[in-house]
C-alpha cells in the first residue's frame, strides 16, 4: 500500500514553514540518517515499539523521515553529546527511545478495563513515540508540532489513532503544549527529557497482539508487545555513582578509535560496528584497558572481569532474554563462518563516539551468547 502524501525522502525541510534557516543544501531523509549515524537508533526504536518491520515502515518511518528532512544535519550548539552533524536528529530519536523505555512500565490508557487494552496498547505506544520525537521541533509556534504530525504521519495511521478519541485529544494537546497535568503522554515525554522516574510503575499485562489492520484494512499486523524483561534495554543517560571508571573506559575506547590504536572492523579487532550498536570484544577489550591503566595488586584477569561488570552495571549495553549480556557474532567469509566474536554491544554509540564506526558487513549475529555476572 502506498501513500502519496507521505515523505518521499526528497522533500524540503522548510515545506511546512520551518523556523530554522537551512545551513546546508536540502538532503533526503536517508542521506541525513546515513551521515548522522542515526540508523542504529532507528533500529532500536522499532524494537522498543514492538512493531514488525513492515508496520514500522508504514507507520513510524514517514514521521522519522519528515523530522529528519526538517532538521537536516544541524547540531545542538553547546552540547557535548550532540554537537556533531545530525545532532538534532540524534537527540530527537534518543528522546523518543527514552520515552518508550519509560512507557514499557506503564499500563496505558490508565484505568482502562483489561478487555480493551489489547486493542489500544500499540496506539498509545505510537502516540508516546510521536510526541517525544516532535517535542523540540515545534517550539517556535505552539501549533508547529501539530502541523508536522498531520503532514508526516500517514492519514490512515492518523485514522487508526483517532479510533480512540481520548488518545487523539491528549496527543494533540501534548503536541500543542497545552496538555493537562494528568496527561500520561506529557509525563512520559518530560521524564525522557529530564531523566526522572516516577515512584511507582505498573507492570504490563501479558503480551497481547493488536493490529494496525483495523485502520489499514488488513494490510499488516503488529507484533505483540514484549514483556518488560524482553528485548534490549535502552538505558541512555544512566549516571550511577559507580560509573566513573566505565566512563573513563569508554573515553579510552573513543580515543583508541580516533588515534588508530584500536583497529575497527578488521580481523582480530576488539571493536566492530554492528546493527545494534558497537561490539566490544570480551574479554580482550577489558584486558587491554586494564593493561594500559595498570592493574595494581590484583591479577589482570580479575581486574578485567571487575571492569566488565562495572560497564554492564552502567546500563549502556544490549541485554537479551534471561539476562544475557554477551552476544555472539560470526565472521563470514565466502559464505562460511571463519571466526566467532563474543562481546558487549553498546547501544546508541553516538552518545560516546563521533563519528560512529560503520557497521561491519562481515559480522552476523549468531546464538551462543552467554549471561555475564552483574
Amino acid at each position: 500500500m502506498t501513500f502519496n502524501d507521505t515523505p518521499s525522502g526528497s522533500g524540503s525541510p522548510r515545506a511546512i514553514g520551518s523556523p530554522i534557516e537551512s545551513e546546508w543544501p536540502a538532503l533526503s531523509a536517508q542521506a541525513i540518517v546515513d551521515r548522522s549515524g542515526a540508523a542504529n537508533l532507528i533500529v532500536l526504536l522499532r524494537v522498543r515499539m514492538g512493531f514488525p518491520a513492515e508496520s514500522f515502515a508504514l507507520a513510524a518511518r514517514p514521521l522519522i523521515d519528515g523530522y529528519a528532512e526538517f532538521v537536516q544535519l544541524r547540531p545542538i550548539p553547546g552540547s557535548s553529546r550532540y554537537r556533531g552533524p545530525g545532532g538534532q536528529l540524534q537527540r530527537g530519536l534518543v528522546t523518543a527511545l527514552r520515552a518508550l523505555d519509560h512507557r514499557r512500565g506503564q499500563i496505558l490508557p490508565r484505568n482502562a478495563p483489561p478487555e480493551i487494552l489489547g486493542a489500544l496498547t500499540h496506539r498509545w505506544t505510537y502516540a508516546v513515540f510521536a510526541a517525544a520525537l516532535l517535542r523540540d521541533a515545534g517550539r517556535a509556534q505552539s501549533d508547529d508540532s501539530v502541523r508536522m504530525f498531520e503532514r508526516w504521519v500517514p492519514p490512515i495511521v492518523q485514522a487508526w489513532l483517532a479510533e480512540h478519541p481520548p488518545l487523539m485529544e491528549e496527543l494533540r494537546a501534548v503536541l500543542a503544549g497545552s496538555a493537562e497535568a494528568s496527561s500520561a503522554i506529557a509525563e512520559l515525554v518530560e521524564r525522557a527529557v529530564t531523566g526522572t522516574r516516577s515512584g511507582v510503575e505498573a507492570t504490563l499485562p501479558p503480551a497481547q497482539t493488536t493490529s494496525i489492520a483495523g485502520a489499514v484494512k488488513a494490510s499488516v499486523e503488529t507484533a505483540p508487545i514484549a514483556p518488560e524483561a524482553d528485548g534490549p534495554e535502552f538505558l541512555d543517560g544512566v549516571d550511577a555513582a559507580g560509573a566513573a571508571r566505565p566512563r573513563r573506559f569508554m573515553e579510552w575506547v573513543r580515543q583508541g578509535i580516533a588515534d588508530g590504536t584500536l583497529p575497527v572492523n578488521v580481523r582480530g579487532a576488539l571493536v566492530h560496528g554492528v546493527e545494534d550498536g558497537l561490539l566490544l570484544a570480551s574479554p580482550g577489550i577489558f584486558r587491554a584497558f586494564v593493561r594500559s591503566d595498570g592493574v595494581g595488586p590484583a591479577e589482570p584477569g580479575d581486574a578485567a572481569k571487575r571492569l566488565q561488570r562495572e560497564v554492564l552495571r552502567a546500563g549502556w549495553h544490549l541485554r537479551a532474554d534471561g539476562g544475557v549480556n554477551l552476544h555472539g557474532y560470526a565472521w563470514k567469509q565466502d559464505g562460511r563462518a571463519a571466526a566467532r566474536i563474543h562481546g558487549v554491544v553498546i547501544l546508541a554509540p553516538g552518545r560516546f563516539f563521533d563519528p560512529v564506526p560503520p557497521i561491519n558487513p562481515a559480522l552476523v549475529r549468531v546464538g551462543g551468547s552467554a549471561p555475564a555476572a552483574e
